[in-house]
Parts: structure tokens; C-alpha cells; sequence
């Protein structure tokens, strides 16, 4: 049983991106998914926070970096928030912090958002 979820609202322009739970090899496509069709309805801000992961794996990580490229190929931007200290010591390890840009909360991430972006890639 998978104890994955995904909620997704706005906030000041924006989309977040609430993950919950474990973000592992059965959730990255869940998340893909969601990524695309939010894309695909012209989102190009987003915010993805963490704080509520209880786990992340390799490929959880791989599909925050896909999301990132997938978000920049379409001339978005998106900003990670990192305040719970168990995923964002995995990240770091990982040396996801100069992959991915973070920030420790939602206002942060908001603020870290690129307001103009024409053919950034990842």
C-alpha cells in the first residue's frame, strides 16, 4: 500500500506542491503526472514543499530534478521548501542544494521564483 500523497493549491501566484508521506520509486510517476498536467493547464510557478515527507529515495530525488528541467523546458521555475531537518539533511548529502534551488518556507520559495524566465535549462 502506498503512503504517498499530493496536494496541490495556490498561493500568491503560484502552485504548491504538498508531498506527504514517503516519496519513493512507486510515487515519482504519481508526481510526474501531476507535474505534467499542471503544465499542460499553463502553470509555470511552483512551489514544491517537503516539509510533510517522512521519506525520500533516489528516485524521488531524480523526480524532483526531472521536474525542475521539465518545469525550466517550459519557461517555468519552481523553488523546493526544506524545513523538515530529516529530509533536507538527506538533500544535502545528496548534494541536491545546488541542483535544486530551496528555501525554508513558502514565502522564501515564493520570493526565490524566478519572475522572468526565457530558455533557462536545468
Amino acid at each position: 500500500m502506498m503512503n504517498f500523497a499530493i496536494a496541490v493549491h495556490s498561493y500568491d501566484g503560484a502552485v504548491v506542491i504538498e508531498l506527504v508521506g514517503e516519496f519513493d520509486l512507486d510515487a515519482a510517476p504519481t508526481f510526474g503526472t501531476m507535474i505534467a498536467g499542471q503544465l499542460e493547464r499553463g502553470e509555470r510557478r511552483f512551489i514544491v514543499d517537503l516539509d510533510k515527507l517522512t521519506y525520500i529515495d533516489s528516485r524521488g530525488i531524480y523526480a524532483l530534478i526531472e521536474m525542475l528541467r521539465a518545469v525550466r523546458g517550459a519557461d517555468g521555475d519552481a523553488c523546493l521548501v526544506m524545513a523538515n531537518p530529516r529530509i533536507a539533511r538527506v538533500m544535502t548529502i545528496a548534494g541536491i542544494e545546488r541542483a535544486l534551488p530551496f528555501a525554508a518556507d513558502r514565502a522564501g520559495a515564493l520570493a526565490g521564483l524566478r519572475t522572468a524566465v526565457s530558455g533557462a535549462i536545468a
